[in-house]
């Protein structure tokens, strides 16, 4: 049988398409991966715990914990997000068997006591590393599982910002060495917000600290740690539930319902002051002056010489928590480019009793670097250079005349070196009215009292608004114990004018005692404005630009202006700091522009006397 030519032709057109159609799917196929289905975001489930959760006469020794899940999963961090409670001394071991964790113990637990197993953020899926939050296993090697628990939050005692990652330690029975040297009855730690929850307590008196386990040893390392305590004992009162809402996990990213969370206690976390005393730095900063860092406050120092120095040449300054002395040489022509300084101190001993040593400084003059002294030769060289050389017996003074801090700062004249002269007739204050009126303004010029190389200029009479200021200081007004001039000074003042600023008053009432006051940011790293007051008042904070803002007060007990620190050992609390809350309990103040805010403070309301 033959075919005809037209049928033949059909046929290979047909077997040409269809091969040129497979090859070109064959090729597609070569160049992407066939669509998958959606992203797997579900986390593991957990199918079987093997003996069951709440499990009481659990083996003392080789007790093991098996949890199944229903996809396979790993284990990330495990020092860092399993913890048991009360901790034992090694680390419990974890491993993987199929789909489930296998927990172990490596040494024997304690008759009679309920385990609380947390793996915080350490299981995930295998596949797409979903965690499971929130896992946590309780057993008893008793007859009953106790079931109390108890919350709260780690705060920094200044900042007041929640410490994250702090370990919480009871105690049922406390001395005042204990958080450092014995495992804590009961442990949790702190999540982003500073919270944490205490679970499977007895229903007893617990001694409560908090600290910054930084190499999980479940101790408190003194000196390098930071630390908290609760002044009384805490006996837990309620019963852990499955709707407690202490017990169930909260995106740490749901601020709202974070911050809802019922909280029993607060415990102000501080850096102890070291005990330790010695010399921790010493330094030769300039060709009369020299400084001595302590490792410890409130140094006691029987004498200081320099060797072929007469003592009373010496000018000596401590800082305000006398752990840093700052010596200068006065007088003579001629300072040795190295010094020996013999300082006798009371040091700490091997058995931390404070001793009276002596001990010999080697202080070395700092030497110009080579590329300075190069680039002024060839400045030398060239006979130019970009900016007028500088006189070498200039004394140089840094003015602050900050127009929105000026009336309660005042004009701050700061120095490198102590001076030795300073002439004070020669300065002018001076005022014009906006009728261009100029008149001299009577002023004052005190010495900082704990910066000698500091001074604070302030007119007599308050500063006028509109009106301008000028404080003109001539050449060689200043000379310093090197002998340097200074160059004449002109510096100019003016209040702000801005329309769009405003003023915040604070009404302080039943004002009991010392306090600072400080207009801070809402990250509290800055300080706009700062009073010290003892009685009721209004305080003022003008100039303020449209922002928010808080309102941060501590109780001054030693009358030093500063924030002190507690003392675990001796159970002293650090001075006590709150932050000022509306009536919607947020202590954050928003301040829109042209705004003349008004807020009554009560005194003990705040610090809850």
């Amino acid at each position: 049988m033959h075919l005809r030519k037209d049928i033949i032709y059909r046929i290979l057109t047909i077997i040409l398409v269809a091969a040129y159609s497979l090859h070109t799917s064959s090729c597609a196929s070569t160049k992407a991966a066939p669509s998958g289905g959606p992203k797997d975001t579900i986390p593991p489930v957990v199918v079987a715990m093997v003996p069951a959760e709440n499990n009481v006469s659990f083996p003392i020794e080789d007790g093991k914990i098996e949890i199944e899940f229903d996809e396979y999963v790993v284990i990330k961090d495990a020092n860092q997000n399993i913890l048991l409670s009360p901790p034992l001394k090694k680390q419990v071991k974890t491993k993987i068997k199929g789909k489930s964790v296998i927990v172990s113990f490596p040494e024997p637990l304690d008759t009679n006591q309920t385990y609380s197993l947390s793996f915080g953020e350490s299981i995930v899926d295998n596949n797409e590393g979903n965690p499971y939050y929130g896992l946590t296993y309780s057993f008893s090697t008793g007859k009953e599982v106790d079931s109390m628990m108890l919350s709260g939050t780690v705060v920094d005692a200044t900042s007041l910002f929640p410490i994250a990652n702090a370990t919480v330690a009871l105690y049922l029975q406390a001395k005042d060495s204990t958080v450092m040297t014995t495992r804590p009855d009961a442990v949790a730690r702190s999540d982003k917000w500073g919270y944490f929850t205490v679970k499977n307590l007895k229903r007893l008196p617990y001694h409560v600290f908090a600290f910054t386990d930084g190499n999980t040893n479940n101790r408190y390392e003194q000196g390098s740690e930071t630390i908290a305590f609760i002044d009384t004992t805490i006996t837990p009162v309620k019963v852990m539930g499955p709707d407690s809402p202490e017990l169930k996990y909260y995106d740490p990213k749901d601020t709202m319902a974070c911050l809802s969370r019922p909280v029993e206690i607060e415990l102000l976390v501080f850096k102890e002051n070291s005990k330790v005393q010695f010399i921790r730095e010493d330094s030769r900063f300039s060709r009369r002056g020299m400084g001595i860092r302590f490792n410890a406050s409130d140094v006691i120092i029987d004498s200081i010489g320099i060797d072929g120095i007469s003592n009373d040449r010496l000018i000596t300054q401590k800082n305000i928590t006398n752990d840093s002395l700052t010596i200068w040489i006065k007088g003579g022509n001629k300072i040795a480019d190295t010094l020996s300084l013999a300082i006798k101190y009371h040091k700490s001993d091997s058995t931390g009793t404070l001793v009276p040593t002596v001990e010999k400084l080697k202080m070395v003059a700092p030497i110009e670097k080579k590329q300075q002294r190069r680039g002024a030769k060839q400045n030398a060289e060239r006979g130019k250079s970009d900016k007028p050389e500088k006189r070498k017996d200039l004394l140089e003074v840094i003015v602050t005349a900050d127009n929105k801090m000026v009336e309660q700062e005042g004009i701050t004249l700061e120095f490198k070196e102590p001076l030795a002269i300073m002439t004070m007739d020669s300065i002018k204050f001076k005022m014009k009215n906006p009728k261009m009126i100029e008149s001299d303004v009577e002023y004052t010029m005190v010495q900082d009292s704990l910066d000698m190389t500091k001074y604070v200029i302030r007119p007599v009479e308050k500063f006028i608004k509109g009106n301008d200021y000028q404080l003109v200081i001539p050449k060689a007004t200043f000379k310093d114990i090197n002998g340097f001039t200074n160059d004449s000074i002109d510096t100019r003042i003016a209040l702000p004018t801005d329309e769009n600023l405003s003023i915040l008053t604070l009404e302080m009432r039943n004002v009991d005692a010392r306090y600072i006051v400080e207009l801070v940011n809402p990250s509290r790293s800055q300080v706009f404005r700062k009073y010290i007051i003892s009685d009721d008042c209004d305080l003022e904070f003008p100039y303020l630009t449209a922002g928010d803002y808080s309102i941060r007060i501590t109780e001054d007990k030693n009358n030093n202006g500063i924030i002190d620190t507690g003392e675990m050992l001796i159970r002293k609390q650090p001075e006590k700091v709150v932050l000022y809350k509306l009536d919607d309990g947020k202590d954050i103040i928003k301040i829109a522009e042209r705004t003349e805010l008004v807020q009554t403070v009560d005194i003990p309301k705040m610090f809850g006397k």
